[in-house]
Order: C-alpha cells, then structure tokens, then sequence
C-alpha cells in the first residue's frame, strides 16, 4: 500500500515497511523530536508529549487532544496567513506552515495504531528546510 512517505521518499518508505514496529516506532520518535525541535515548537502539550514518546507507555488522552488542537489551530492561522499573503508576511508564513507540520508529526507519533507512524515521518520532512535533518536519523533508526 502506497502512502504519502512514498511520494517524497520512496526508498525510505519501503525501509519503513520492511522495518520491525519498534524501529517504526523510534523512527517516528527521531523524526518528530527533530522537527520539533528544529521549527521551535511550542505550545500547551508540547514538551509532556515529547516526553511521552521518548519514554513510552500508555497514551494520556488529553494529551493527545491538546497537540491535536494545536495542530488544528496552527494548521488553520497558516491557511487563514496563507489566504490574503503579502510578499513581506511570506516568512512568518512558511514559519506558521513548518510548526503545523512538526505539530502534525508529533499527533500521529502520538497515536495508539502504529499504522500512523509513517504520516508522523512525513509531516517531519515537510516540517523541516533541509530533509536531511531528519531523514538520516530516520534511517539509522529503521536499521538498528
């Protein structure tokens, strides 16, 4: 099955499929905190959900709603930005459009189905300038 990783990064979406869910999972890990950490992310939920996913166990559900909020609020000032933008705004803009996407990523590496940890990988690349940034840790952590 094709996923949206496939269309940016072919070779690392098989590698991901191909991976054991522990690697999927510390994949998304890597990916996510990098975005994150990279864009600035912040916001009510922002760092206890990254301390949620480096230490793992049981999903706190408000938790969870609160990263899914902040993504939806960023998500919605990036297109509202994005709608009417002037040439000089264009910055803030791609600024509001990268911490949606780390704020994305970190909603689906939260997520209880491992079948979202790709989506979570995705949302981190486009989270960031330079793909690399994320995709080699990626990488290493598939293989380990």
């Amino acid at each position: 099955m094709m996923v949206r990783l496939d269309s940016i990064f072919p070779d690392l979406a098989e590698r991901f499929r191909l991976a054991p869910p522990e690697h999927q999972r510390k994949a998304a890990l890597n990916a996510t905190v990098l975005a994150a950490l990279s864009v600035g992310l912040e916001g009510e939920g922002v760092v206890p959900a990254l301390e949620h996913l480096r230490r793992g166990g049981d999903m706190d559900r408000e938790l969870l709603a609160k990263i899914e909020r902040l993504a939806t609020r960023l998500d919605d000032e990036y297109l509202r930005m994005d709608e009417d933008i002037e040439e000089a705004k264009r910055p803030e803009a791609l600024r509001l459009f990268s911490k949606a996407r780390a704020a994305s990523a970190l909603r689906f590496a939260l997520s209880e189905p491992p079948g979202q940890l790709h989506e979570a990988i995705y949302e981190a690349i486009t989270a960031v300038d330079d793909p690399a940034v994320v995709v080699g840790p990626v990488i290493e952590a598939l293989q380990r």
